[in-house]
């Protein structure tokens, strides 16, 4: 492809060919979603786009396209209608892809390279606004008029005086919300690291010189701390092996932080030299939980988030340089989470999650051991850094970068490029960050037998992210994005069909049955979905915090107020049933409740509403997903990420099996149905790259 540019526009569609990516060429594509073509869609649009206007005849795509021994006459008629399909093209009147009868097939659309001069932002102009002058030719004129008038000169004086003034409180006004830019919205993706497996937390030495990331050959590998030069691109490894890591600070020039786990699975803090060659890295002290970016270096005192198990609570700790250590703040157990920090300016960050699905963003007054709130968040804020002074990168779920301005507490998206970057970090006017490729998620149906676990099929395999998963009978509801976006399928009698229409953007949190209502929370609301035309019905005016379930034809659910967790039911005339539960499942003859206070599981009837039975079942909610345990009729499960197993309690005896977890990776989610099925949410091997995203220019 040397001779393909980057970034091209064919008709309606910006096109990235290096990573097979459409985005939406209209002028607002604020909330465009990417379009990843799948592999031999992306080899064909590549060649059609290499020999535009040639006729090219299905052998000739065959040999160039196809593997050898792969490729046959339907197999590209059936590729060039897939490709059709996505570009919204029309055979008959075609705007991409001609055939020519008894030829072969000819590229048709105008290929446009794309600069950073000819290129249209995708959901702003620029991220610095240009300063309108003050003065327009008009009031010069009237301030002419006026002189010419004889107007006195003290009255002249203070007009201008005032101009003066107003243009400096503007000016200043306007300096205090322009972010330093990246002159015009990001355009270009451009692959760094060049290596088969994983890389993760890339950081730039201060000399910006040499880059140092993160590097596994896959899920399963452990992570090794990888140096490459910019310049040759050459790559060297640390004889270190970790089986978890956290991102990596420079302590000095020469001296990377970091926290991880040893051969015994503890965790320590560690302090190794990288410059100019590797040295062995040393424990400086043990640590109790591996926080991704539970670390900020401030004033060479380090500050960082752990978490107290015997307590369950997040904590604030401070290093000084003596080596003295202190907790600084406990924050409540009630949180979900508190565990990023983000050092921007000279002002300390807390990033927490006090319920299921929303991030709140603190400043911490270091003096007073006080949080002080900046903004909410209606997503989790998966990962943070600064950008300038004043700004932060954000990554939140399930959208593009977002530069967030902690004055104006204003966010700007940096557009449908940056959908599948994450764990961004700024350096000068590019950004540099982890890009995953070709991540895909399987639904697929276990089997339990003679003490084994087995993958018996993947129930639902579309090249697309499969997830979620409610069964009612023949009928069973999943989320798919098969169609360009996550939307909920039907599938029955083994045909699967689309059933909602959500718009870009939305996204789907839970997915169950009520008696014979399909029910969706959706950006945090609860709604009924049609199941003739997908429709829409609002079923609760408050936002969702907790977690909905249908038990015994009953809805039950459960949320955070002030004083903590609640669990309650009638949606008409909520009644509050328990206290201290933040989620629950089914069980034969009631619920079984999770509590953030306390690990133990229970069983709860409302025949006995004042009665709970201990399970000796522990789970920790802030360790296991909610999708991460399931029940049905006859068992309770939940996924052991240590043991690497899947644990079942059974109903009936009590007793507790394990299971050696089959596949290379450990699911996303677990779900069960009646009839003794077990469903996971199993990603698929991928690789990811360390990249840069800059204009071109």
């Amino acid at each position: 492809m040397s001779n393909l540019e980057p970034l091209v526009k064919i008709g309606g569609w910006y096109y990235q060919a290096a990573y097979g990516q459409l985005l939406p060429a209209e002028p607002d594509t604020g909330s465009a979603v990417p379009v990843v073509l799948e592999p031999r869609l992306h080899s064909l649009l590549n060649y059609f786009l290499l020999h535009p206007d040639k006729i090219l005849d299905k052998d000739t795509l065959i040999n160039d396209v196809w593997p050898d021994g792969e490729g046959t006459d339907a197999a590209v008629m059936r590729a060039v209608g897939a490709l059709r399909k996505v570009l919204g093209d029309n055979v008959k009147a075609p705007t991409y892809i001609a055939t020519i009868a008894k030829k072969g097939y000819q590229w048709l659309c105008l290929i446009e390279p794309l600069t950073s001069v000819q290129r249209k932002p995708l959901t702003a102009q620029t991220l610095t606004p240009p300063v309108t002058p003050l003065t327009t030719s008009d009031e010069q004129l009237s301030a002419t008029a006026a002189a010419e008038k004889g107007l006195p000169w003290r009255f002249i004086s203070a007009v201008c005086s005032v101009l003066l003034l107003g243009g400096t409180v503007l000016a200043y006004l306007l300096a205090s919300v322009t972010v330093t830019p990246l002159t015009r919205l990001p355009d270009s993706i451009i692959p760094l690291s060049a290596v088969t497996g994983q890389e993760f937390w890339a950081t730039l030495e201060p000399g910006e010189h040499s880059a140092f990331y993160w590097y596994r050959k896959s899920e399963d590998a452990p992570l090794q701390l990888a140096r490459q030069d910019l310049a040759s691109l050459k790559v060297s490894y640390s004889a270190a092996q970790y089986g978890n890591a956290s991102q990596a600070l420079w302590l000095d020039d020469t001296q990377l932080v970091f926290r991880a786990l040893d051969n015994e699975q503890r965790c320590y803090f560690y302090q190794q030299q990288v410059m100019p060659e590797f040295a062995p890295a040393s424990k400086v002290m043990p640590c109790q939980h591996v926080l991704v970016q539970g670390l900020a270096i401030l004033d060479r005192q380090w500050y960082w988030l752990d978490y107290a198990a015997d307590l369950r609570r997040y904590e604030l700790w401070k290093r000084t340089e003596d080596g003295s250590t202190v907790r600084i703040m406990a924050f409540p157990e009630k949180w979900q989470r508190a565990d990023q920090l983000l050092l921007v300016g000279a002002s300390l960050y807390l990033v927490a999650q006090q319920d299921f699905y929303r991030s709140q963003l603190y400043r911490i007054n270091l003096e007073l051991s006080q949080l002080e709130i900046i903004d909410n968040f209606d997503h989790q804020i998966i990962t943070s850094s600064s950008w300038d002074q004043h700004h932060a990168l954000l990554t939140l779920k399930n959208s593009e970068l977002q530069l967030y301005s902690l004055k104006e507490h204003t966010q700007l998206s940096l557009g449908p490029m940056t959908w599948q970057l994450t764990q961004p970090q700024r350096y000068q006017q590019r950004i540099l960050a982890t890009q995953y490729l070709d991540y895909t998620t399987d639904i697929v149906k276990l089997a339990l037998g003679n003490g084994l676990l087995n993958n018996e099929q993947s129930w639902q395999t579309s090249n697309r992210n499969e997830r979620l998963f409610a069964a009612k009978g023949e009928q069973i509801a999943f989320v798919s994005e098969r169609a360009g976006d996550n939307q909920v399928w039907l599938s029955r009698a083994g045909e699967s069909r689309q059933l909602s229409r959500l718009v870009s953007g939305q996204y789907i949190r839970q997915l169950f049955w009520h008696q014979d209502l399909l029910l969706a929370v959706i950006d945090n609301q609860l709604f009924q979905i049609a199941l003739d035309d997908g429709g829409l019905t609002l079923m609760v005016d408050s936002q969702v915090t907790g977690r909905y379930q249908s038990c015994h034809d009953t809805l039950y659910w459960t949320e955070q107020h002030n004083d903590g967790w609640q669990l309650l039911h009638n949606t008409q005339q909520p009644e509050v049933l328990l206290t201290g539960v933040v989620n629950f499942k089914c069980a034969p003859d009631g619920l079984v409740v999770q509590f953030y206070n306390d690990d133990k599981l229970a069983l709860w009837s409302d025949r006995t509403p004042l009665q709970l039975l201990p399970l000796p079942v522990s789970l920790n909610w802030h360790h296991i997903l909610p999708e991460q345990w399931t029940s049905s009729s006859q068992q309770l499960l939940w996924l052991d990420r240590q043991q690497w197993q899947l644990k079942v309690y059974d109903w009936q005896s009590g007793e507790t099996t394990r299971y050696a977890w089959p596949a290379s990776a450990l699911p996303l989610e677990i779900h069960s149905d009646d009839a003794k099925s077990i469903f996971s949410v199993q990603p698929r091997h991928y690789d990811t790259d360390i990249v840069w995203l800059q204009n071109r220019s």
